[in-house]
């Protein structure tokens, strides 16, 4: 389905078998053992699984080289501005859009007010921090396959400005707290370094040993609503949401510049040993804009009415 299949690098060569041997085992195993509901029936056992696969199925996420391979999402087309997806098992296109102008506005203009107030508290009710909603698999610790988490979320640099962000980070890794809060001062007072199709997030937890809920959601139904709290507003995009493993041989160069991205820009700011820029440590998450409402109540928006595309 996709056209991901290029020269592998020799920079892939670090995928070695002997550090991932044996890795696949099944992935909720820990989870549901001692899992109990009210009538003392192990969880797994009770009610049927929403996407009809059990616990050995889901091992499949994972090979045995320690990596997956997101099948259920085709981004052959994503400069001919279409995604296409396979959610609750039929395959579709979506036309990839950009990020609203009023959406971008707040996002930015909240990111800065963190950064020239670093001393504020990080609430939840602001730009990095979205409530994720999926659904698809359920994990063996639960009857329902809806999950809602909050994630944190970012942009990703077009590909003509990447490189420059990458090095930007990598140079200054070790400055001081003021002077990495005026880097990200001026990447998010540049509104042209943004490609504004995606919004990026990291997948954390998720390893062969243990998954989590939006992780097995994702990679089965690839179908995402993010919801920020933007007081007195609030905000939704919908997206079709894509798992990248850096040690997947056949992502494309681009592709792993954006998960070299996201792995260091998490730390630049949050804290963290320097990274090694060729060889990401973290899940990339990627999210392909499709709609965005304007949530806000009457007087401060649209009352839940689309503005990406616009009515």
């Amino acid at each position: 389905m996709s056209d991901q299949k290029e020269n592998k690098p020799d920079r892939r060569d670090f995928i070695k078998a002997a550090g991932f041997a044996g890795l696949a085992i099944p992935v909720v195993s820990s989870i549901a053992a001692g899992c109990d509901d009210e009538d003392g029936d192990d969880c797994v056992d009770c009610g049927d699984n929403d996407a009809g696969v059990d616990q050995n199925e889901l091992t499949a996420l994972w090979n045995a080289q320690g990596y997956f391979v997101h099948e259920n999402v085709d981004v052959s087309r994503f400069e001919q501005g279409e995604i296409s997806a396979k959610i609750n098992g039929v395959w579709s296109t979506f036309p990839n859009r950009k990020l609203s102008s009023g959406f971008i506005d707040w996002n930015f203009a909240a990111r800065l007010n963190v950064i020239l107030n670093p001393m504020g508290t990080m609430c939840l009710d602001g730009p990095h921090s979205g409530a994720l909603a999926t659904y698809g698999l359920t994990r063996g610790d639960s009857r329902f396959s809806l999950n809602c988490a909050f994630k944190g979320f970012g942009f990703v640099p077009t590909m003509d400005a990447i490189d420059e962000c990458i090095d930007t980070v990598m140079s200054n890794w070790n400055v001081l707290m003021p002077d990495k809060l005026d880097i990200l001062e001026e990447f998010y007072t540049n509104r042209d370094l943004w490609d504004y199709r995606l919004l990026d997030s990291i997948e954390l937890y998720s390893t062969p040993n243990f998954c989590t809920h939006s992780f097995l959601n994702q990679m089965e139904n690839p179908i995402a609503t993010i919801c920020w709290l933007a007081i007195p507003g609030s905000y939704e995009v919908r997206a079709i949401a894509r798992l990248i493993h850096p040690k997947d041989p056949d992502i494309s160069e681009e592709d792993f510049k954006r998960i070299r991205w996201v792995d260091m820009i998490h730390d630049f700011y949050h804290g963290g040993p320097e990274p090694d820029p060729q060889n990401p440590s973290r899940l990339a998450v990627l999210y392909y804009i499709v709609e965005e409402f304007d949530n806000s109540p009457m007087g401060n928006g649209l009352m839940g009415l689309r503005t990406v595309p616009p009515l």
